[in-house]
Formats: C-alpha cells, structure tokens, sequence
C-alpha cells in the first residue's frame, strides 16, 4: 500500500515536472520567437500624419516616414530603433526609387531618383493607408525625364512591414529615351546592420564602406581586398558586390541583420512578372554598405539590350512591384532564425500574389487575369522513336517576338513556371495581352515557340493541349562536351589565388563568384592552351569555366585557341557534319573554328562578333544564351584523329571571352 502511494506521488511529481519544464520551454521559445503575428483583426489601426515637409503612416509595428512631396524614404522606425535608414546620408538618398536614363543627345546618362513634385492619399482606413508622389514630364523644364512616374507606399493593418509599387507611363508624343536600369535602393544604418543574407549558403558579417575605401581596388572599382578592417577577421578578403548576385528566379528574399537589438530588414519579391529577361536573368541583391536593392530590370549579365529603348512618340505603360519590406526580431541572437523567418514570410507573400490590396486601376487582381495550361513534348528520334516528357522545362509568356527573344524584352510583363516530370504545366496570373508562349527544356538544345499569338483576356482559361518542340538536329551525336543547361557551371572552375579569396563562398554552390577566376587560366596554361581529349577528358576538370584570354609577362592579354581532338575512324563520304556551339555567355567575343589546319587563312566557320554581358568580370557562370550551328563538309575531315581549334581571337582584356554551355558534334543524317 505505501509502495503504492509512493509510485503514485512519483508519477505526480514527474508529471508536474514535465509539465513545468514543457511551460519553460514555450516560454523560452516564445520570448525568443519573431514580432507576434499580428492581422487586421488584432492589430492597432493605420494612422496617417502629414506634414510641411514629411508623410508618416505608422500601424503600431512599423513607422514609416516619407519626403513630402519628393518621395523619398527618409526613414523606417522598428522595435525601438528611431531610424533604420542611414541618417547620415540625405533624405533623398537613405531609400529611393531611381534610374539611369539618357537622351540621344546625352554623352552620358542621368543618375535621377525621382524627385517627386505632387502628393495624394489614395487610400485611408483603419487597416490599409496607400499614398502617391508623381512626376510629370515638364516639356519646358532643362534636360527633364520624359517620362511620367507614381510611386506608391502602401502599409497594411497588422503588417510588420510596407509594400512599394510604381507606375511608369509614357503618354504619346514624347521624345526618344533609353533607359538604362529602375530598382529600389534601400541604404539601412553601416553602424547597426552588420550582417548580411542573401541566400542559404551565402551570409556573413560584411566589410562597411569606409573598410572598402581604405582597402586595395581590385581589377574595377567595385573589386577591393579589405585591408584595414574594423572587423579583424575580414583581412585580405575580397569584397565584390556582384559576387552577391543571383538568377531573379532566387532573388525572392534578402536583406540585413542588425545584432542589438537584434532585428532583420528584408527585401521580398513575390513575382518576377515585372522583371525583364526570364527567370536566369542575373542581378544584384544586397552588398555592402548595408545596401539592398529591388532590381526592375538593367543590363547586368546581359548587356545594354537589357534596357528599355522608346522612340519618339511611343507609348508604354509599366506597373513595378509591389516589393515587400520586411522587418522581423526576437530576443536571441541567432541570425538563422531571422532569416528563416523571413523566407517563411517570402512564401506567405508569393501565395498572396497577385496581391488585392493595390489601388492602381493599372494593376490587375486575381480575378481581372488568366490562365493557361498544356503539355510540352520533345520530338528528337535521335534520342527516342516517340517524344519524350519536357521534364522540368521553364515554359513562360512574353510580348510577341522571335524565337528566343523574351531574353532581352524589357517593355513587356513575363510570366513563366516550370513543367512537372511529364511536361505539364500550368501559369496563372497572366495581365490580360497578347502573348507568345515561350519554352527551353535543360538538357536540350534550342528554344521553342508557339506558333499562334495567345490573347488573354479577363477570367480566361486558354488550354493549349500537347505542343511538340523538335529541337535542332540532323543527325546523330558522335561526341558532346557538357550539359545544355544555358550556364558554364558544370566545368572546371579553379580555386582563387591566395589573398583574393571570399571566404563565404568557399564552402557555397557560388564558387564560381570568387575573384580573379579568369587569370587562373595563365596560371593553369601558362605556354600552350588547353587540349580536349574526346573520350579521354573530362569536361568537369579538364574544360575550363570560360574561354578567356592569357596575360602575358609584360601583363597584355591575347587570344587564345582551344582544341578539341577526337577519332572518327570512318568519314562518311555522302554526308554532312553538325557541329552545335551553345554559348552562355559573351562579352566583345569573336570566335572563330578551323578544323585540322590551325593555320588556315580562312576559319571554316565563326561567330559574328558577339556579347556585353560582362559575366567573366561579373563573376557570373552564364549571361545571354546563343546558339550556333555550322555545317561541316566531309572533305574537312578525315579519317582517324581530327582536331577542332577553337579560338578567342579578341583581346586586350581580360573579361573578353564566352562561357560554353555545350558542344556536340552530330554526325550525317540517317
């Protein structure tokens, strides 16, 4: 009996105490977990204050204060920290939207952050506040913007954070323009804001501006080795702020960590609707200095087609974003919750999208857009008698043009997904337009486009069946190098040399971002240049990531010629040979092919000169994708080893070359 009464006593007191120990840990955890959650229901109202000189809108989380009537983000007040924006810089320049624009009469373009000259509250209740500062063309004004720009701030209920979209408008009758680039910049405080994110495997505590202006520039102005930090342990690093760039199909959440408190500032994009040249498109993120940035479109990776070129007297309309910034804290001091936390949020705006809060009568809710579905298969009886799933194909929409061509639309909205293992696909939230449906499949050659113009209309369900896409071909493949994936990743990329390393992308996915790549080529073939042996090497560590040029002792850079050496042991005498050259990338290239005689005067085929997307200087792994067919005659080649030279004939730089995505020689037609 008391035995009993001992077990059970035991058995109370373990559970009091597991009961006691599982109330710590949620207190523990909720003392340590991100702001409370807040909605429109529990949240204090959104209150508007205007001013003289300031609009501020505050819901009780975050306040945000604008310029009036300029526009400008003179300051954002979160969790006790009176301003997270550089205070040290001018209200016009802490958060801004901007471009670079020029005239054809302009010997260089114009920096202009939109200096706004009218202000409106568009929107005001308790649980939403939606203000706009516009610009208007002045005809009469000197060397004014011909373009008429509405930027809009829009702060929700219970929303720990504000959303910014802009309306850019071109009436008829105005002067030629080019725009070069559009973005929201956002300059956060150096001396709080320490740490920054920008993917899974790149995050780390960065150099500030004046570690960078006292350290050693690089190749370029944006390339410094760090050396007189204020943080010792970044000593002799390189910092780059294109080594934080990224495929707008990842740039979905970046930003900031600031340690005490300890608080995060995020830029999310939910959709890439509105960004210009596909889902591969590369562009900055955030870099030092506590900068982030929401890029629109530019040339970065791709060249001056990347922007926007308007005639005189063209119309266009274009709606950018809305962005999200985000802020989030709790009371640890781990930075892995905070950015957790913060791609948990990036998923919860990306299923919101299209978003129905905008009052833009420019932005189309989710029942003012359509959608369209089908299958894609490809037909390549070289490879199967029947086609075969386009497995994981990126199928998007874009304004009407040829073949390939949504790489360098920028005036027009795209919309792509990508298809399921059996080449299904479906892309919903399509701006009512006229379309051409567009498609590349990894592991393929080539482009495809639908053959018919696709008008979507409101509530539209447009269900387009099997589409075939017979990708280039003519006959069988006799060698390739390589994967068709539109990027140089799969191919050697060396090691940097000490002192010009970035230690937060040594142990990344992003080796390829490290600095001085393109030298280590000399290092490696420092008298003759590489030699590819067909069925011996092995393009993972014997073809290097871009075909680039040698520094010579006197530091000049030359052209350099590769060669790829293989056996047909019989030619066959009836036919014609296929050599396809995919490109990744190009920048002031001109590539010329001689085949078993380096020396003849004439190449038996070449590239016309070719590229600016400047992605060997830029650290990237591929740019604008090209692909070239040329036919071989029988009489080239010969029975027995045969040898392609490859050569880079442009030199003087040492980012002039391309990037390979895939080479394949096809035999004869069977």
């Amino acid at each position: 009996m008391i035995g009993e009464m001992v077990g059970k006593r035991l058995q109370r007191q373990t559970l009091l105490w597991f009961t006691i120990i599982i109330q710590l840990f949620s207190i523990f955890t909720s003392s340590r977990m991100l702001h409370a959650r807040h909605t429109p229901e529990n949240g204090p109202p959104v209150k508007l204050h205007i001013s003289h000189h300031h609009v501020i809108i505050d819901n009780g989380i975050v306040q945000l204060t604008l310029s009036n009537p300029t526009g400008h983000i003179a300051g954002v007040s979160y969790k006790g920290i009176d301003n997270l924006m550089e205070k040290r810089f001018p209200e016009s320049r802490r958060g801004y939207w901007d471009t670079m624009w020029k005239l054809p009469e302009d010997k260089a373009s114009t920096f202009d952050t939109f200096f706004a000259t009218n202000f409106r509250v568009i929107a005001k209740d308790n649980n939403k506040v939606e203000v706009s500062f516009t610009k208007t063309w002045n005809p009469n004004a000197d060397h004014d913007l011909p373009l008429n720009i509405d930027k809009r701030f829009v702060m929700l209920r219970g929303s720990s954070g504000f959303y910014s979209y802009g309306i850019f408008e071109r009436p008829e009758g105005m002067p030629e323009l080019r725009l070069d680039e559009a973005r929201i910049a956002m300059k956060l405080r150096q001396n709080l804001f320490l740490y920054m994110a920008v993917s899974d495997d790149r995050q780390r505590v960065m150099p500030t501006d004046q570690d960078r202006s006292s350290g050693k520039v690089l190749g370029f102005r944006e390339a410094v080795r760090i050396t007189h930090p204020s943080n010792p342990k970044l000593k002799n690093e390189v910092d780059d702020k294109y080594q934080y760039s990224s495929d707008d199909n990842d740039i979905k959440v970046h930003g900031w960590i600031c340690n005490r408190p300890h608080v995060g500032f995020w830029v999310i994009t939910p959709t890439n609707e509105y960004r210009s040249g596909g889902p591969m498109k590369q562009d900055l993120t955030s870099h030092a200095g506590a900068t982030s940035l929401a890029t629109f479109f530019s040339g970065h990776y791709a060249g001056p087609e990347l922007g926007v070129s308007l005639k005189e007297g063209e119309p266009w309309k274009k709606v950018f974003g809305p962005v999200f910034f985000y802020l989030n804290s709790d009371s640890g001091n781990n930075h892995s919750t905070l950015w957790e936390d913060a791609k948990r949020q990036m998923f919860e705006e990306t299923a919101k999208w299209p978003y129905d809060f905008p009052e833009s009568k420019d932005y189309p809710k989710a029942n003012e857009r359509g959608t369209i579905s089908g299958r894609l298969l490809v037909d390549d009886r070289y490879i199967s008698n029947d086609p075969i799933f386009a497995k994981s194909a990126y199928i998007g929409l874009a304004l009407p043009g040829d073949t390939g061509s949504w790489q360098t639309d920028t005036k027009g909205y795209q919309f792509w997904t990508q298809a399921d293992e059996t080449g299904y696909f479906k892309i919903t939230g399509i701006i009512p337009g006229t379309y051409n449906l567009y498609s590349w499949v990894p592991g393929v050659i080539g482009d495809y486009k639908y053959n018919q113009t696709l008008a979507i209309t409101q509530g539209s369900e447009i269900n387009l069946g099997h589409l075939i896409y017979n990708p280039p071909r003519n006959g069988p493949t006799l060698w390739e190098i390589g994967i068709p994936d539109r990027t140089a990743a799969e191919f050697f990329v060396p090691d940097p040399l000490p002192g010009f390393t970035n230690r937060v992308l040594s142990n990344s996915t992003q080796k390829f971002r490290q600095y001085g790549l393109w030298d280590r080529y000399t290092d490696l073939y420092p008298d003759e240049d590489l030699i590819y042996k067909v069925g011996v090497s092995d393009y993972t560590k014997d073809w290097f990531y871009a075909h680039v040029t040698r520094r010579t002792e006197n530091k000049k850079y030359i052209p350099t010629t590769w060669q790829i050496s293989f056996e047909l042991p019989t030619v066959d005498p009836s036919g014609t040979y296929t050599l396809h050259v995919a490109l990744a990338s190009a920048t002031y290239s001109h590539l010329q092919g001689r085949i078993n005689n380096p020396d003849r005067p004439r190449p038996n085929f070449e590239t016309p000169g070719i590229g600016r997307s400047n992605a060997i200087a830029r650290h990237g792994i591929h740019g604008l994708y090209s692909l070239f067919s040329f036919q071989i005659p029988e009489y080239e080649l010969q029975n027995g080893q045969n040898i392609i030279y490859l050569k880079q004939v442009k030199g003087g730089s040492p980012f002039n070359g391309v990037m390979y995505d895939y080479i394949r020689l096809e035999g004869p037609p069977q």
